[in-house]
């Protein structure tokens, strides 16, 4: 008996299936080639527990801005107990599930971003300087009462309105930063009056 001939959409379907079928054949064992193997102890030595990492939560809670900062850190499971022997006076763990060891260390200052910069705006109708890059009150270092919004340039005003940061940049070394900003704010404050 004679085959009927298969239609084109026939052969397009079987070969669009046989290259997919080959595609998720090459990503998967690339994926298990990338990994090291399926993790199953009958693959092979990938399945030893101490080859398995750590991950490291570090907390920093800043008290007199009340933010905080978190970073994450791998470490293999054979070093976690000198990197711990490490860090155990600077650092208190408020959970460990074998997987996962959170840090947390309280630091009596201020955070990046509140020490380092400090943002001249205006605030209730006047001229005011904040610590950081917002305009919030509990942040609140200076307000000139001697210059008032209504006195300024309009170009002033605007660009006023939208705030000036003036940044201690990482060069400064921490104990200086204070009086860098001090002095660049003055300058700053000075030039206005002069407007």
């Amino acid at each position: 008996m004679a085959r009927s001939p298969r239609s084109a959409y026939k052969q397009i379907a079987l070969a669009l299936i046989s290259i997919s079928a080959l595609f998720c054949t090459v990503i998967a064992g690339r994926m298990l080639l990338k990994s090291g193997g399926m993790g199953f102890s009958f693959f092979g030595p990938e399945a030893d527990v101490s080859h398995t990492g750590v991950r490291v939560e570090y907390r920093t809670e800043y008290l007199k801005c009340g933010d905080f900062l978190v970073e994450y850190r791998e470490y293999p499971a054979g070093e976690i107990e000198s990197v711990m022997a490490d860090l155990s006076q600077a650092w208190s763990v408020t959970g460990d599930d074998g997987r996962k060891i959170s840090l947390l260390r309280q630091l009596e200052e201020y955070c990046d971003t509140h020490h380092r910069l400090r943002l001249i705006t205006i605030y209730r109708g006047y001229v005011c300087v904040f610590r950081g890059k917002e305009p919030d009150p509990r942040f609140l270092l200076r307000e000139r009462l001697d210059i008032r919004e209504g006195d300024l340039a309009a170009r002033d005003r605007a660009f006023l309105k939208a705030g000036h940061v003036i940044e201690a940049g990482p060069e400064v070394p921490h104990e200086e930063v204070q009086a860098v900003l001090e002095r660049e704010v003055a300058i700053y404050l000075e030039g206005i009056k002069e407007h």
